[in-house]
C-alpha cells in the first residue's frame, strides 16, 4: 500500500469507496438520505492531499537534500553544499567534509551544471541511515571546460549514504561514485 503521506491516492480510494457506499445507502434508504452525506467522501479527499503536501516524510527530506546540493552546483554556492553535509563525512577518497567541500568548489571551476536530469532512483531507509542512489544526466554549460573538451553531457551513477541527525534532517556523511557513462569507476580512478 502506499504511504498517505506521500501519495494521496490511498486516501483518494477510499473516498470513492465511501461515495459508492453513500450512493448504495442512498438507494436502499431513501428517507435516511441527506446532502450533507456527499461531504464525507470531499473530506476525505481534502485531507489526503493535504497530509500528503504537509507532511514531509524521509524519503522527501532526503530526495530536498539531493535537490538541493544539485540547485548549489547550478548556481555555484559551496554553503548549500556545506549544509547538506555531515560533520563526520569521509569516502574513499575525502576524509573529512572540508575535503569534499573543497572537491565541490574546485568542480565549479570545470564543471558548470546547467542541468540534471534523474534517469533512475532509490532510497533504502533502515532506522537512521539510508542510502539513495541515482543514475542522472548532467548537461553542462557551454561554456564549462567539461563540455569544451568533448560531450555537454555525462551519465552519472552514484549512491549517497544519509544519516538522520536530531532535528529530523538527512545529511550526507559519504558516497560513491559507481559509473560514469555506464563504465564502472570509483573515487580513487577520479582522483588520480
Amino acid at each position: 500500500m502506499w504511504n498517505v503521506f506521500e501519495y494521496p491516492f490511498t486516501g483518494i480510494a477510499v473516498a470513492v469507496f465511501s461515495l459508492a457506499a453513500i450512493w448504495l445507502f442512498n438507494i436502499l434508504k431513501p428517507d435516511k438520505k441527506r446532502q450533507w452525506h456527499y461531504l464525507i467522501p470531499l473530506s476525505i479527499i481534502i485531507a489526503a492531499v493535504a497530509v500528503s503536501y504537509f507532511v514531509q516524510t524521509d524519503r522527501e527530506k532526503i530526495l530536498g537534500a539531493v535537490n538541493k546540493g544539485i540547485k548549489a552546483f547550478k548556481e555555484e554556492q559551496i554553503e548549500p553544499i556545506r549544509e547538506i553535509i555531515a560533520d563526520d563525512y569521509f569516502d574513499a577518497a575525502h576524509s573529512s567534509k572540508e575535503y569534499i567541500i573543497a572537491y565541490c568548489q574546485a568542480l565549479f571551476q570545470t564543471a558548470m551544471v546547467d542541468r540534471v536530469t534523474f534517469l533512475s532512483r532509490k532510497t533504502e531507509i533502515e532506522n537512521e541511515q539510508a542510502a539513495f542512489t541515482t543514475e542522472a544526466m548532467v548537461k553542462f554549460a557551454e561554456e564549462s571546460e567539461i563540455a569544451k573538451m568533448g560531450s555537454p553531457f555525462l551519465i552519472v551513477k552514484a549512491r549517497f549514504y544519509f544519516v538522520k541527525i536530531s532535528d529530523g534532517r538527512w545529511l550526507i556523511n559519504s558516497s560513491e561514485i559507481l559509473e560514469l557513462d555506464r563504465k564502472a569507476v570509483n573515487w580513487t580512478q577520479l582522483r588520480n
